[in-house]
């Protein structure tokens, strides 16, 4: 089976928890991003979505320039290791409802990041490969 080191992306944008949400903004939209992970330090402090920032900040009437990035993630973050397979954190982010999962090596270090998007990537090909070998050849 897959292991997350295969399929996630090693790119992942982040963000300190004490800036602004206009920052975020500004930076989920110069990165072409929905969502960034909040780090203090080496720590994965959470995670910020758009969905945060419309419902916590904007949502509720506040000044997106004095609301900070803490205040609105979503904490705290479940992470995958890098030698879980796709099923088991396909399970994970399903029954804790993310769409989401920092992946971390063995140190505990943020290494990359997994979507439902990269998942279902593979699943579809796990499908296709299931389906493939119970093809018969036409007589």
């Amino acid at each position: 089976m897959m292991k997350l080191r295969d399929l996630m992306t090693s790119t992942v944008y982040t963000i300190g928890s004490e800036q602004s949400i206009v920052t975020a903004a500004s930076q989920m939209r110069e990165l072409n991003v929905g969502s960034l992970v909040v780090m203090r330090g080496d720590s994965v402090e959470g995670i910020l979505t758009t969905w945060d920032m419309v419902s916590g900040c904007l949502g509720a009437g506040h000044d997106p320039h004095e609301c900070l990035v803490f205040s609105h993630m979503s904490s705290p973050v479940h992470t995958g290791r890098v030698d879980m397979d796709a099923v088991e954190a396909a399970r994970v982010m399903a029954e804790r409802g993310v769409s989401r999962l920092p992946v971390v090596d063995e140190s505990g270090t943020m290494v990359g990041i997994v979507t439902y998007a990269n998942l279902s990537r593979v699943m579809e090909q796990l499908t296709r490969d299931l389906l493939g070998g119970w093809e018969r050849p036409v007589t």
